[in-house]
């Protein structure tokens, strides 16, 4: 499929959370055009950045900089392709559920594998045990983080809409706030982010301390917004019966 860049751009026209990702979108649109011309498929695609995930973990473990280095830019460029995969199977139309499960377990491995990987290196490195419990912490939130989360399949059907609208509301990408700005300077998916800055810099320790923290973070506002949330929605059906 041969489209200029302006045809593959228009064909993933939507609406963006930020000028950040349309930025993002639009410029890995470069990309997604080479890969039209080509046969490889979305699910080829996603499994290719499956596994630089897990090799830019591994490289982190041995707590080395040429290593680190390297293991974070495969990380980070993972999570690039990642536009690619979805702007390929929108513009050939491409639906499958392969696809979405490929999809979920790249988010679910990636993250919490990077940051084990971090900690073993680091806690190797400085002959400190403590920073392996950072990595541990920090894998346990970002899994609880996605999967304590009301799951709309446990409620009744007529709860279930409800339900599905409180789970949208617990995302961090939510248009207008200003808070996303913040948050995008952290995400792996954008270039020039923390992670990738600090770990060039050298910086593994503070790296691994900062995330730490804001995954600690980020599952005490998920958790305590969805218990109040539904104790809203409860509060509801009260006041109905």
């Amino acid at each position: 499929m041969d489209l200029s860049l302006e045809e593959v751009r228009q064909r993933n026209e939507r609406e963006f959370y930020s000028p950040v990702s349309k930025f993002m979108h639009n410029t890995m649109a470069h990309l997604t055009r080479l890969f039209l011309k080509t046969n490889i498929t979305p699910n080829q695609i996603t499994t290719f950045w499956i596994f630089m995930q897990l090799a830019g973990s591994i490289l982190m473990v041995f707590g080395d900089y040429a290593l680190n280095a390297v293991g974070v830019v495969l990380f980070v460029g993972a999570a690039l392709l990642d536009y690619v995969d979805g702007q390929i199977a929108r513009i050939k139309k491409i639906r499958t559920y392969k696809g979405i499960f490929l999809e979920e377990l790249g988010i679910y491995l990636g993250s919490p594998l990077f940051f084990l990987g971090l900690s073993i290196g680091v806690a190797s490195q400085y002959h400190d045990i403590r920073y392996f419990y950072l990595g541990v912490i920090s894998l346990a939130c970002i899994l609880y983080s996605k999967l304590a989360i009301a799951n709309p399949a446990s409620y009744p059907e007529d709860f279930r809409e409800q339900v599905l609208s409180l789970n949208k509301s617990l995302g961090t990408r939510v248009k207008g706030k200003k808070i996303i700005y913040l948050f995008l300077f952290f995400r792996r998916s954008q270039p020039l982010n923390f992670m990738l800055i600090g770990i060039l810099l050298n910086l593994p320790r503070a790296v691994l301390i900062v995330y730490t923290f804001l995954y600690i973070l980020e599952f005490c506002r998920r958790f305590v917004v969805q218990i109040w949330k539904l104790h809203q929605l409860d509060k509801g059906l009260a006041k109905q019966s």
